[in-house]
């Protein structure tokens, strides 16, 4: 009789439960649990101890799977995951974390009254949400935080994570399947038009009164009054978040020689808030720093500026697309490019050039959903599916909201090629346990 598949995975299962448990206590590492006082995430694991734990995801998934059989697998994959994005997207976006004192319980009707919806709607909403360890009922009429509600309570970021993932892009991947029939159907390549992606699809027909071709349109002018921008706000606070989990800091602080680089002046293009910017001033006193990004931005770069390098990070106005006037020895472009198409991320390198003079060099840091064999030193056998995950889900993602594509880091090189024959790539470093690359390009002039 061949051996039991369940039983083989269960016993990895124990032994990579065991191993990982084990790694956590030797580095005296709190394990999470359902409890609000847990962790909020297993900060300081090592590089081993995190494969351990993606290893010991695919395991889980794959019992998952095999216990439920093929079709009932499918079956209730289906019939749960768009009940369980919606849910968690409108309890987000109501705020229904802060509805409950993080050391306490609150009633459906006391939450119904701060959340201002119907009383049935939230007791729904929040029924659902106890089915995915989002908050526990601890009576008929009253629910409690668990970990994971409590850390969206407690951190904006991921509170931000959620609406831009979700909200934004939720409705335009829905209509993946209406863009793809009408607008790349018996072609080989995907439309490169930006008025041809699903998300122009769903918001083009001004579903919800107005009418949006790309997610910047949408990120800077939805909301009325007041509110108008407030998108545009919460990605400001998503981009803040995403810099800490995939500890953005430590990479921008390795993308280059930055001591070296002396009395540079660096322009940070399409820098957010300028939270790098930041980081770089106070680590290089010498360094210069630029923020460059939409308008709407910039209220939220005066209000987080710190008064130690005022004089030396200050903020420009700049489309990305328009024609590159600030003047600067060293360009830094972060996680910008894989949002595009290679024809669009090579229009965005190109509109770098009028600014540039020989020797200037353009620091590109870039999310890497895909690896080529070789790319990294650190790649000797397949990565974990649960890693592989993560950057083919942003893959479809840049699908909808683009037509663009996670890529592998040396895909950059003929970017910067279709950009400008000037441009020579001196260096490609890519790490998939970072899920990050750095090229840097020299301007030859």
């Amino acid at each position: 009789m061949a051996e039991s598949q369940l039983r083989a995975l269960a016993a990895e299962i124990t032994k990579l439960a065991d191993a990982f448990a084990t790694s956590l206590e030797e580095k005296n590492l709190p394990e999470a649990s359902f409890s609000v006082d847990s962790p909020m995430k297993h900060a300081g694991i090592t590089a081993e101890m995190f494969m351990t734990r993606q290893t010991l995801s695919d395991k889980l998934t794959d019992m998952w799977y095999l216990v439920q059989g093929p079709s009932e697998s499918v079956h209730n994959y289906v019939h749960n995951v768009i009940p369980d994005a919606a849910c968690l997207n409108v309890l987000n976006h109501f705020n229904f974390w802060e509805a409950v004192p993080i050391e306490g319980s609150a009633s459906y009707s006391e939450i119904a009254e701060r959340v201002s919806l119907p009383l049935d709607a939230v007791t729904r909403l929040v029924q659902h949400g106890t089915t995915l360890r989002l908050f526990e009922e601890v009576s008929s009429t009253e629910v409690k935080h668990t970990s994971r509600s409590a850390a969206l309570a407690r951190q904006p970021g991921l509170q931000a994570l959620v609406s831009s993932v979700l909200d934004i892009t939720g409705g335009p991947m829905m209509a993946m399947t209406s863009a793809l029939e009408k607008y790349s159907k018996g072609k080989s390549e995907l439309a490169q038009d930006l008025s041809e992606t699903a998300f122009a699809l769903f918001h083009g027909s001004g579903p919800f009164g107005k009418k949006y071709t790309n997610s910047w349109e949408y990120l800077e002018n939805d909301g009325e009054g007041e509110r108008q921008g407030w998108r545009q706000a919460k990605f400001v606070e998503f981009m803040k978040y995403i810099r800490e989990i995939f500890h953005l800091e430590g990479i921008v602080l390795d993308a280059y020689d930055w001591q070296a680089a002396e009395k540079s002046t660096v322009v940070d293009v399409g820098g957010s808030a300028g939270h790098d910017a930041i980081l770089l001033a106070r680590k290089y006193p010498d360094l210069k720093l630029i923020v460059q990004d939409m308008p709407m931005v910039k209220p939220v770069f005066d209000a987080e500026l710190p008064d130690d390098v005022r004089d030396r990070v200050s903020f420009v106005e700049h489309d990305i697309y328009k024609p590159q006037s600030t003047q600067g020895d060293i360009y830094m472009v972060k996680l910008i490019l894989h949002d595009y198409s290679e024809s669009e991320a090579a229009k965005i390198l190109r509109a770098l050039t009028p600014g540039l003079r020989p020797g200037n060099r353009v620091i590109v840091i870039e999310y890497i959903g895909k690896v080529d064999e070789g790319e990294s030193e650190t790649k000797k056998e397949p990565l974990p599916l649960s890693i592989r995950q993560m950057g083919t889900s942003t893959d479809l993602r840049m699908m909808a909201i683009f037509n663009a594509k996670e890529r592998p880091a040396e895909a950059y090189r003929g970017i910067f090629k279709a950009a400008d024959e000037r441009f020579d790539v001196v260096s490609v470093k890519a790490d998939p346990l970072t899920f990050f690359a750095v090229i840097e390009a020299v301007w030859r002039g």
